[in-house]
């Protein structure tokens, strides 16, 4: 229980910070895909892409999105612990593994809330 900490588990904090990174790539590309499903012609949306409207109309999502994704990636060993093992840390292919599943983690949560934010009120923005 030497390498043990109570922010990170058994994670060390540069493999954290990176994963950190590989999910918020993944969150960009889910918010991205989802952007070209939008509406054009709506009044509601800008004609041309706008990355500052995307932030703002999806700030519930992301937001939500980041805390759910630092829960997932500090308690993956505890929830699957057949699939990421702390003894994968230690070699390269374990730790693409762990980099994979927190891009898979980023982009699937942020789709998963997306997908929520479609069929419910729950995460959706006010426009003035």
């Amino acid at each position: 229980m030497e390498n043990y900490s109570f922010l990170l588990g058994f994670i060390p904090l540069k493999m954290f910070l990176v994963m950190i990174f590989f999910a918020t790539i993944g969150v960009i590309v889910a918010l991205l895909v989802d952007s070209q499903k939008r509406d054009q012609s709506s009044t509601n949306t800008p004609v041309k892409f706008s990355f500052w409207f995307l932030l703002k109309d999806n700030w519930k999502t992301i937001l939500l999105t980041f805390l759910v994704v630092l829960l997932t990636l500090r308690f993956v060993g505890s929830v699957f612990p057949d699939q990421f093992t702390n003894s994968d840390l230690s070699s390269p292919m374990g730790q693409e593994k762990w980099l994979f599943g927190s891009l898979l983690v980023g982009f699937l949560y942020n789709s998963l809330l997306q997908f929520l934010k479609e069929k419910s009120e729950l995460l959706k923005v006010k426009r003035s």
